[in-house]
């Protein structure tokens, strides 16, 4: 178990675990431990006793894609009677209602639409800052 106890410490004076350690840590290690060490560490990296979460929200910029990933049930063909791409009114209409959840982070997804370009994300990214 000594071995256990120096992983422990060394994660607790914040040295990096290799995967190989963190793997025996996990693997052997005691749950209600674990958790008093992740307590301990998180405690020790953020001191104030408040621990909370962020609401985001999650908007697919669009489902075309031509990346066709072997697990992907959401992707459309470009030409597909589903494919779309949000409209700068939906953008408004999912962030105000993510604000009104209390929400405060916009996250963005979605498929490797072929006819988008840098131009058409820059414009994107710069309606939506707006």
């Amino acid at each position: 178990m000594e071995p256990l106890k120096n992983l422990a410490r060394k994660a607790l004076e914040g040295e990096f675990l290799s995967k190989e350690e963190g793997l025996q840590l996990y693997a052997q290690g005691n749950l209600p431990e674990l958790m008093q060490l992740g307590y301990s560490i998180r405690k020790k990296l953020h001191p104030l006793p408040e621990v909370s979460w962020l609401i985001d929200r999650n908007v697919n910029i669009t489902n075309v894609c031509i990346s066709a990933c072997k697990f992907c049930n959401y992707y459309r063909g470009v030409n597909h009677a589903d494919a779309y791409i949000t409209t700068s009114e939906e953008y408004d209409q999912k962030i105000s209602e993510m604000w009104k959840l209390g929400g405060r982070q916009l996250l963005l997804q979605g498929g490797l639409h072929p006819g988008l370009g840098m131009a058409f994300h820059t414009q994107l990214f710069r309606d939506l800052k707006r």
